[in-house]
């Protein structure tokens, strides 16, 4: 299946402003139409010092910093494809201001020497953000904050509820992933940090408690996924969530594991899995050698109530600010996959922690090893 050839639903769906910019930006770079992986966008009306945004690949959106871009111009935006692959890149020397990790991977980057401590009297909306992401003990070490939290969501599984037929909301498992009837319509995201974090705690394991985040859990965890795959279960593995939209649309796949912006785009419930919710959260860091006074000015504007409305409506994920929420409906979150009470929704997920250096560097290496047949 070409990456490009996109169903129907999905084109309708992009039309109809259901395709969040990142899948779909993503989707097509996967795909060798965009190329955007560590490009630079230039900027205007720059003041003194350009703000430098390192970003995932498909967040160099100005809506993202909308009144930071009012007021300055476009941030100088370089991307990555993962969160190692920006560590990695920060550690050689690059340099930029602020940069966009998720909560578990903070105290490795911290241990890097790659960000430094935030003065969140500096920081105009800390006091709107939801607490539940706001004061992860991830994004805290040694007793200072390192991370201003911005979107926010699950990973878990979307499913087609027309093939699908026996599991609605109400029991919904991850059983899922290994039942017999769903012999080769299984997609999985190549994502060690999702997809095997989900699997670990799945399987029992604690992935907010690094202690039980050891090679045990993590062989576990990939052992589960080789008998999926050898058994037939596990159809392919998707480097991009436009990807997995576009085979669960044209049935390819009946269910995979994802992202909340997938619902979105397809239509289909995002499951809230008897065993728990997986959620995670992203946000900006101040990178080591940053200009602060634009640091601060960019994670402002990234954590604004105007980013929350826009973050919502357009690409389907929560945000920090609890004010943008107000922007849309029950029925609108809800058709993006984001719960409805987020303060309720947040304080029950499992917000995952990264293990120490060397256990990560083993369960990134046996990741690749297995997606790729061993």
């Amino acid at each position: 299946m070409p990456k490009y050839d996109v169903t129907k639903k999905f084109i309708d769906n992009l039309r109809e402003g259901k395709v969040s910019r990142r899948s779909f930006v993503k989707g097509m770079g996967a795909a060798g139409v965009l190329g955007l992986t560590s490009g630079l966008v230039p900027a205007t009306n720059a003041f003194a010092s350009t703000g430098r945004a390192f970003v995932w690949g498909g967040y160099d959106d100005d809506g993202l910093f909308g009144p930071y871009v009012e007021a300055h111009g476009s941030p100088e935006y370089s991307t990555f494809g993962d969160a190692e692959e920006g560590l990695q890149k920060l550690k050689a020397g690059f340099e930029v201001d602020v940069a966009w990790p998720c909560q578990g991977e903070i105290a490795r980057w911290v241990r890097a020497g790659v960000i430094q401590p935030l003065d969140t009297s500096r920081l105009e909306n800390w006091g709107d953000m939801f607490p539940e992401v706001r004061d992860l003990p991830s994004g805290i070490v040694n007793g200072q904050n390192y991370f201003a939290p911005v979107d926010w969501g699950d990973t878990s599984i979307v499913y087609n509820t027309d093939k699908v037929t026996w599991m609605q909301p109400g029991n919904e498992s991850l059983y899922l992933l290994e039942d017999p009837r769903m012999k080769g319509k299984v997609g999985v995201l190549d994502s060690a940090a999702d997809s095997l974090f989900l699997m670990m705690h799945y399987l029992g394991t604690d992935i907010k408690d690094i202690n039980q985040l050891n090679k045990a859990a993590i062989d576990q965890g990939i052992n589960k996924f080789r008998e999926l795959r050898d058994n037939g279960n596990i159809r392919t593995f998707f480097a991009d969530s436009a990807s997995i939209a576009e085979a669960i649309g044209n049935e390819e796949v009946w269910a995979s594991i994802c992202w909340n912006e997938t619902s979105w785009e397809t239509g289909y419930p995002m499951m809230r899995p008897v065993e728990g919710t997986m959620t995670w959260a992203c946000g900006l860091a101040i990178a080591t050698g940053a200009n602060l006074d634009v640091a601060y000015d960019m994670i402002n504007a990234a954590t604004s109530a105007e980013t929350s409305a826009y973050l919502l409506s357009e690409w389907g994920y929560g945000h920090s600010n609890q004010k943008g929420f107000g922007s849309l409906t029950a029925d609108e979150l809800a058709e993006r996959g984001v719960a409805p009470n987020p303060a309720e929704h947040l304080a029950n997920g499992a917000f995952s922690v990264m293990p120490p250096d060397d256990v990560t560097d083993y369960m990134e290496a046996q990741w690749a090893e297995m997606t790729a047949g061993g």
